[in-house]
């Protein structure tokens, strides 16, 4: 593991992932721009130094699709959508020192992850959610593909996943040594029952509760130091805030991180040296009052300004 120190890249890559048929609601489409205008955009200006990269912009545009295949909505969009980024992903982390993808919904994390992993496959996960979206198209009750993207990135459960339908362009690239979960709070039967079938690590917000944040990073930091040499991709769904801090997001769930929680988390990582990418998902300014679209905007600039700037 590298020294704990402030890192700040010098050259930044942007995707910008306007992905929204993972889940139902409209507007979080319109979430890359929001963060961005909304204090990103002045936050790397301000950085005299960075040099900024814009990749391709992936956007669905298509109608929604009628009919489920196999339990999935939209499904056609998604394999499309995520063929596109993970060559926009492969780019910009071979390009750059830190590549931001700017979300979109979380089923954006298929094609984010397994970009990365084309370029490093020795990359650790570490996904911050509410939710653990390992659903299995089979065990999902809602066919909505952002909480399925972890069963498809992982080879423990690809053998639940279908090999027709366009699903057998699918492919696994990490296993469970590979993954660690913050602030869970809200994760369906199935769900638990694979973590530990397989062995996964996580923290809940109980666990957070219980032993801080402090401490869930050095064992965060520690599982990570046990992979040598990776990087680190950092996939940070809004909704592992609290909706105190992030209420405009299409599952908010009570009882979750504290801004400064978030950030500590973000900067934790940063300061190792190692974090490559950055999802930051669910940022949907279309839901809420106007004050929860900006308060929920600016929780999502803080966040990343933490990730690239380990003083911030």
């Amino acid at each position: 593991m590298g020294n704990q120190q402030t890192t700040i890249p010098t050259h930044l890559g942007i995707v910008e992932a306007a992905i929204h048929k993972g889940q139902p609601k409209e507007g979080v489409e319109k979430g890359p721009n929001a963060i961005r205008e909304g204090g990103l955009n002045a936050f790397l200006s301000s950085m005299g130094k960075l040099t900024v990269k814009e990749y391709e912009k992936i956007t669905q545009t298509e109608a929604r699709e009628s009919e489920r295949i196999l339990n999935c909505r939209n499904q056609k969009a998604f394999l499309k959508s995520s063929t596109e980024l993970i060559s926009a992903v492969e780019k910009s982390v071979a390009e750059n020192d830190i590549t931001l993808i700017l979300g979109g919904d979380h089923s954006l994390g298929y094609g984010s992850i397994r970009g990365h992993f084309n370029v490093f496959p020795n990359t650790f996960v570490v996904w911050v959610d509410a939710h653990s979206d390992i659903n299995t198209p089979a065990v999902s009750t809602s066919g909505n593909i952002h909480g399925m993207p972890v069963s498809f990135l992982m080879k423990e459960t690809s053998e639940k996943i279908p090999r027709s339908q366009g699903f057998e362009t699918l492919s696994p690239c990490m296993n469970s040594k590979n993954l660690l979960y913050i602030a869970l709070r809200d994760v369906d039967t199935p769900e638990l029952e694979y973590l530990k079938e397989f062995n996964i690590r996580y923290f809940t917000m109980a666990d957070v509760k219980e032993i801080g944040i402090e401490k869930v990073m050095q064992l965060a930091i520690k599982a990570i130091s046990e992979q040598p040499n990776c990087n680190i991709h950092l996939s940070f769904d809004i909704d592992a805030l609290d909706p105190k801090f992030a209420n405009s997001t299409g599952t908010p769930v009570p009882g979750g991180l504290t801004l400064n929680e978030g950030k500590y988390i973000c900067r934790s990582l940063a300061m190792t040296g190692l974090l490559k990418a950055v999802d930051l998902v669910e940022v949907n300014p279309a839901l809420g009052s106007p004050e929860d679209s900006k308060t929920t905007v600016n929780s999502a600039v803080e966040l990343l300004k933490s990730c690239i700037n380990s003083n911030l």
